[in-house]
């Protein structure tokens, strides 16, 4: 399934991978698949619904070499989310692949049935799982497949 062509200016999210960008609008993203996955907030307190879809779906569509293809210099690849406060989170390629991996990364853009707020929307990354939440990127605007830069 491909993705409609957007404006510059109606894009929120920009996915790219070796030379390809895909730009969604917000309705190219509410009109993905979502699923609710449960999760305590950055303190550790509260716990929270998020609704989403996996990252590597969006992965996918940009061309990135997931499943099969995801061998040899593919696990050199890394998965940089760029925020728009400038905040900058690396991941490792594999951790987006159920074959490597349990847990499953989303793109979330609602918390407990309302849109993200200003300081954690549009979009963010929630890892549940994770310990911490530092690398649950918010606000972010961009997502780039990248190599590990050469030594």
């Amino acid at each position: 399934m491909g993705v409609p062509a957007v404006r510059a200016d109606d894009a929120i999210l920009h996915v790219s991978y070796a030379g390809k960008v895909l730009a969604l609008s917000a309705s190219d993203l509410t009109s993905m698949p979502h699923q609710d996955v449960t999760a305590m907030d950055a303190h550790g307190k509260t716990t929270h619904t998020y609704s989403g879809f996996p990252a590597r779906d969006l992965l996918l569509r940009a061309g990135a070499p997931l499943g099969d293809q995801l061998r040899g210099s593919a696990l050199r690849l890394l998965v940089v989310a760029h925020a728009r406060d400038h905040y900058e989170v690396v991941y490792a390629l594999a951790e987006f692949d159920g074959a490597f991996n349990d847990r499953t990364i989303f793109l979330v853009d609602r918390q407990d049935g309302r849109p993200l707020g200003e300081g954690a929307g549009p979009l963010r990354f929630v890892i549940p799982g994770d310990k911490r939440p530092a690398r649950w990127a918010r606000m972010i605007t961009d997502i780039e497949v990248l190599p590990i830069p050469a030594n």
